[in-house]
């Protein structure tokens, strides 16, 4: 239980827990979790607990089923620098006359887990710190779930040494850092895993270097298999051409018999982006383009994207 307890606090942005006695198991297992998905939790002892309550310069905040209603709480009060606290079996009388509040979530026995969980995320106004710059991330998904490796990832400064390798003109350069810009605009909004969003804006269009038809998609996700990055890169830069090609379409256009529909948020938004960075204009040409060519299922499935990200 205390180990959940561990975890949930880095989850919701805690940058340390103080245990009473050290459990070296409990430490061990946390920072390994810290160590392969990232940031800087740690975990620490505090044995004269008492004396840390006492000097601790922010405000002092003991989960109970016994105190003062969490959400009326946050409406009356602001937080500075908190310590939470968080009891096992039984907590000693004094806690509740050290703590600076004592803070009820609901008036029913649950765990500690729980209490925690719902006052970080009312603290964090309900938005979650999703990039931690580990050595993996979980790409979160309807159906199943999805692994990636971050040294699979390449950084800003190795996508440009690739696209000036692979001849990328200057042209394409500004164009894919105007799709970077406009997906951070909306990453603003919209979350997502920042990694991949960087390199996916800038290698986008890498398939350019190699044909300027419908195939550059499938090209450019050739070239970053060959570079043995991440699939999940190379599914971003396949499938981001005007709102995504099914099987049938693929068929029609010549490309492999696949499904290039975006699916991930990250996919959704690098085709979002690249329809409209660069100008306002932009995104009505495409639909004018398409339009022309008789793809009005694509047009449609732009439309969608537009509707999801710009409501």
């Amino acid at each position: 239980m205390t180990t959940h307890v561990g975890l949930t606090a880095r989850a919701f942005g805690a940058s340390s827990m103080y245990l009473p006695k050290m459990d070296e198991r409990i430490k061990n297992t946390l920072d390994d979790v810290t160590e392969r998905f990232g940031g800087s939790f740690s975990v620490k002892e505090a044995e004269d607990w008492r004396g840390m309550i006492d000097d601790w310069e922010g405000d002092v905040i003991h989960l109970t089923m016994y105190g003062e209603d969490v959400d009326t709480f946050f409406e009356k009060n602001e937080i500075r620098d908190p310590l939470i606290i968080v009891g096992a079996e039984k907590v000693p009388a004094e806690v509740y006359d050290k703590s600076d509040k004592n803070v009820s979530i609901g008036s029913q026995p649950h765990s500690e887990v729980a209490a925690l969980a719902v006052f970080m995320d009312r603290l964090n106004a309900r938005k979650l710190e999703k990039n931690y710059d580990g050595d993996i991330g979980v790409i979160p998904r309807k159906k199943g779930k999805k692994i990636v490796d971050y040294s699979k990832v390449p950084s800003a400064s190795e996508c440009f040494e690739s696209m000036t390798e692979k001849g990328m003109d200057e042209g394409l350069m500004k164009h894919s850092m105007d799709v970077l810009e406009r997906a951070l605009e909306i990453h603003e909004k919209f979350g997502g895993d920042l990694k991949l969003l960087i390199s996916g804006s800038l290698l986008h269009d890498i398939g350019r270097t190699v044909t300027h038809g419908t195939a550059h998609g499938v090209e450019g996700g050739k070239i970053i298999r060959e570079q043995g990055w991440d699939e999940e890169l190379a599914k971003i830069v396949e499938r981001h051409i005007g709102g995504g090609i099914s099987r049938e379409e693929a068929v029609e256009q010549g490309l492999p018999e696949k499904d290039y529909i975006p699916e991930t948020l990250e996919e959704k938004l690098v085709c979002h982006a690249d329809n409209t960075a660069g100008g306002e204009d932009r995104f009505d040409d495409l639909v004018e383009h398409m339009e022309s060519k008789g793809l009005s299922e694509g047009v449609k499935r732009m439309k969608e994207l537009a509707k999801e990200f710009e409501k």
